[in-house]
């Protein structure tokens, strides 16, 4: 099976007069959602669907929680989750303060099988 992908054309923002360039942009083949991904899930163990999708809703729960009190999250073969920010920058430790933080992110890293699934990828151009 392929990953399918289309042809976008970009300006360069940094020069209007530039000519767009062509780049290539994965083409979404639907959506698995969270009562999907249950079933799926479910189809390849003996677990109910009904307890996957508890686990999964859970899950993010405890994740939410644990990202709270600064911790990072390791989940194995899916990988990790720990919390990142932006602040504006001063010019000694001292003036560092909370109020420099403008936005918090979670940061998401996948585990190494996950990262090497992205080299074994097969891309088909789609149709216009």
């Amino acid at each position: 099976m392929s990953v399918h992908f289309k042809s976008i054309a970009r300006k360069d923002p940094r020069d209007a007069t530039a000519i767009p360039k062509h780049y290539a942009l994965v083409v979404s083949s639907g959506v698995t959602d969270i009562d999907q991904l249950s079933q799926l899930v479910s189809d390849g163990s003996t677990v109910t669907r009904a307890d996957v999708y508890a686990v999964i809703i859970r899950l993010v729960t405890t994740i939410q929680n644990e990202l709270s009190q600064g911790r990072t999250i390791r989940l194995g073969k899916l990988g990790s989750f720990s919390l990142g920010v932006n602040s504006e920058g001063v010019d000694t430790p001292e003036e560092v303060t909370p109020s420099l933080i403008k936005r918090t992110k979670i940061r998401y890293r996948p585990s190494i099988e996950l990262s090497n699934m992205l080299k074994t990828l097969r891309f088909k151009k789609k149709s216009e």
